[in-house]
């Protein structure tokens, strides 16, 4: 019984001194993981407003929960897109919706991008995704020269 006894205080002794090791190291690290409940989100997304900051953009895409639409066509989507960007040529939204619709839920944002300051595909593109009940749609305007000379990550081909 001492035996068992004895056992039982050593192994409590050495996962307690492993909690505080952990702590410790926790502390001491400059992004040390929260204790309880995560901070909140540093996007703010806009209830009124369907554009969205590329800084925004950039958080919510590192993050994975955004969904990038190109609206250029085909052939400016292989030249260069965003990185993980889906081609969603304005013109070809009727034949393309259908196979990425599923892929829009339970995202955060739903961002549509083209390429230019006054670029209307963009916003004609998020009009077709909000008559088709996609939520959380935005517009990076001018996306493609924001994001590329920022030097975000970018590729190309299909």
């Amino acid at each position: 019984m001492l035996v068992i006894r004895k056992t039982l205080m050593q192994s409590f002794f050495l996962v307690a001194m492993a909690v505080v090791a952990g702590l410790a190291v926790n502390a001491l690290r400059p992004d040390g993981l929260p204790l309880a409940g995560a901070a909140p989100s540093a996007v703010t997304l806009p209830a009124d407003k369907t554009d969205i900051a590329l800084k925004d953009a950039v958080v919510l895409s590192l993050s994975k929960r955004a969904v990038f639409l190109d609206a250029r066509t085909g052939f400016e989507f292989a030249d260069g897109h965003i990185q993980g960007a889906v081609s969603v040529p304005v013109d070809d939204f009727e034949r393309i919706f259908p196979g990425i619709e599923k892929d829009l839920a339970g995202k955060d944002a739903v961002i549509a991008y083209c390429d230019g300051e006054h670029c209307p595909l963009s916003g004609e593109l998020a009009g077709k995704l909000a008559a088709r009940g996609v939520k959380n749609v935005y517009v990076l305007k001018n996306g493609w020269t924001l994001w590329n000379n920022e030097g975000l990550p970018v590729e190309k081909g299909q």
